[in-house]
């Protein structure tokens, strides 16, 4: 049977609705439309009611409703749910279930017309997956399915057909069967109008905001620190460091002279854009023999981790008046450790430094990744990346492909599933773990010929709806509101965390991984080893 929709809701707590949700869509029948947690707007004793399932079949409508766990009735009140948790109702499920038909059939109605002239009979059926209710006068058998006759879902087909029968007889004004343009003009009424799902789009909006005012309240304690002169900030991917480094450097640079530095040529030129009107002098490491000579009132280093080496920090120590014992500087470091080049990794340098400054973290909130993406890069690397429960969002997607060709074909229809949800390809980047455009599958896609590379627009204006493709090193200390792992080979991930670990915590809301022969094996491998070693690879 056809359900709407097609997975059920990560919201969906009831053990019972999933059972029912897992029964219906394994039901041979291509003609029936079963609509899982259809809200009622409009009811005569509660202010929003909802009927649990909603079948749209050729002969009827039958609304269903599922009590999970114990089912008490006592003293006239009715109590539902886990034994010690169970919910409390002034009616009965029978007596729910009756007025959520009544309430439907009117809605329903108004959008299509009185169902009765139309010859559309409903009625409902009431399961007790968990339980067996004895008989009483309240109903009558055939509007009801328990443990025995449910049988696990095994007998939820019989039970439908059995509760069809019994309303029929008692709506013989019945047309049947319902022809295919009414059932259809009866779904459209009440998928948008009753259970409208936001689109994809308006949930990355909500996102944004939850995500601002997680960072807003990150802004707090940097007020708290402002009179510390040399501060070793740490927080994983996500946490919010490089906001905080910039606005610290806006903050210092009306007090002196700044210099803002890290690894990433990429980061450099985006941080170049957002700082220049201030005064504030941002180069990448690799530029910075530019200003060897001159002495800066401030010093802030970004990814820290990148730069965490004797030979650097000596570097960094003749650009900062005072040096790095007696200097004001602010050092924005991934406690993770997690870095592209690890072997540049000195933890004698960072021993070195703390004893300098005043450590400060871990940050606590992630300010950039949605729960589920938090969960599965602790899942493969046992990085702490803060915590993001506040901000919820969809599972990672994992793609199963053969190759580069049957990849671009997936990304593709990836791709035409978020424009139906109404984001922009420019909310979209491409992260090629290989970092070759040519042999990238992305080539081969129908987008390629408007995607932009990302190294060409970093730090300009872009505004056109194109998405971006970048390397994995070229992207480190930004963000894209969804992003699509490509070019992953399971040799790649080969004493490769840090590149996961990168790569996974650019995606704000949405994450899309695609899986060539061998990697989702070699991902189960990197989870095993994380719960062996306690959690924690880093």
């Amino acid at each position: 049977m056809r359900i709407i929709p097609s997975e059920i809701s990560s919201t969906t707590d009831s053990r019972a609705e999933r059972g029912v949700f897992a029964a219906l869509k394994s039901i041979t029948d291509n003609e029936s439309v079963a609509l899982h947690s259809v809200h009622l707007p409009e009811h005569d004793r509660k202010r929003v009611g909802e009927l649990d399932f909603v079948v749209i079949r050729p002969d009827m409508l039958l609304y269903i409703e599922v009590k999970g766990g114990r089912v008490l009735q006592q003293d006239g009140k009715w109590y539902f749910g886990p034994t010690g948790r169970e919910g409390t109702a002034k009616e009965s499920p029978f007596a729910q279930a009756n007025g959520g038909m009544h309430v439907l059939d009117k809605l329903v109605g108004s959008h299509v017309g009185n169902l009765r002239n139309h010859g559309v009979p409903s009625g409902y059926l009431v399961i007790t997956p968990d339980v067996d209710l004895d008989p009483t006068t309240e109903f009558k058998p055939e509007q009801y399915l328990g443990r025995s006759a449910y049988d696990g879902g095994r007998g939820l087909a019989t039970g439908l057909d059995r509760a069809a029968r019994f309303w029929l007889k008692q709506n013989r004004w019945a047309h049947t069967p319902v022809s295919s343009s009414m059932r259809a003009k009866i779904l459209q009424a009440i998928r948008p109008d009753f259970d409208r799902v936001p689109n994809l789009q308006s949930r990355l909006t909500h996102l944004d905001a939850t995500f601002e005012r997680l960072t807003s309240e990150q802004m707090d304690k940097l007020d708290e620190l402002e009179s510390n002169k040399r501060l070793v900030w740490t927080g994983g991917a996500g946490t919010g460091k490089t906001f905080l480094g910039a606005e610290a450097a806006r903050r210092k640079s009306v007090r002196g002279s700044v210099l803002f530095t890290c690894e990433s040529t990429t980061l450099a030129t985006h941080l170049t854009g957002l700082l220049a009107d201030h005064g504030i002098t941002v180069l990448p490491f690799e530029r910075i023999d530019e200003v060897l000579g001159r002495r800066f009132d401030h010093l802030i280093v970004d990814e820290a981790q990148d730069l965490m080496s004797y030979t650097s920090l000596d570097t960094l120590d003749r650009l900062v008046e005072g040096g790095l014992a007696d200097g004001q500087w602010i050092f924005m470091l991934d406690q993770n450790n997690q870095v592209l080049t690890p072997e540049t990794y000195d933890p004698e340098a960072l021993k070195y430094l703390l004893d300098l400054g005043m450590v400060v973290g871990p940050m606590k909130w992630n300010c950039r990744n949605t729960t589920q993406i938090v969960k599965q890069v602790q899942r493969y690397t046992g990085a702490n990346l803060g915590v993001a429960s506040e901000a919820e969002g969809a599972p990672v997607r994992y793609e199963e492909v053969h190759d580069a060709h049957s990849e671009a074909t997936a990304l593709d229809a990836y791709m035409n599933d978020l424009a139906q949800e109404g984001v922009s390809p420019r909310d979209v980047t491409l992260l090629s773990a290989s970092g070759d455009w040519e042999s990238s599958s992305a080539r081969l896609s129908q987008r390629a010929a408007k995607t932009e590379r990302f190294t060409e627009i970093v730090g300009t204006t872009h505004t056109k709806h194109r998405p971006t493709w970048s390397s994995i090193a070229d992207f480190k200390g930004h963000e894209s509101r969804v992003v699509c792992l490509i070019d992953l080979e399971p040799e790649q991930l080969d004493d490769r965390l840090d590149a996961l670990y990168v790569a996974w915590t650019r995606a704000r809301a949405q994450l899309w991984v695609a899986c060539r022969p061998g990697t989702r094996r070699t991902l189960q491998q990197l989870g095993r080893a994380v719960l062996a070693q306690g959690g924690s690879q880093v």
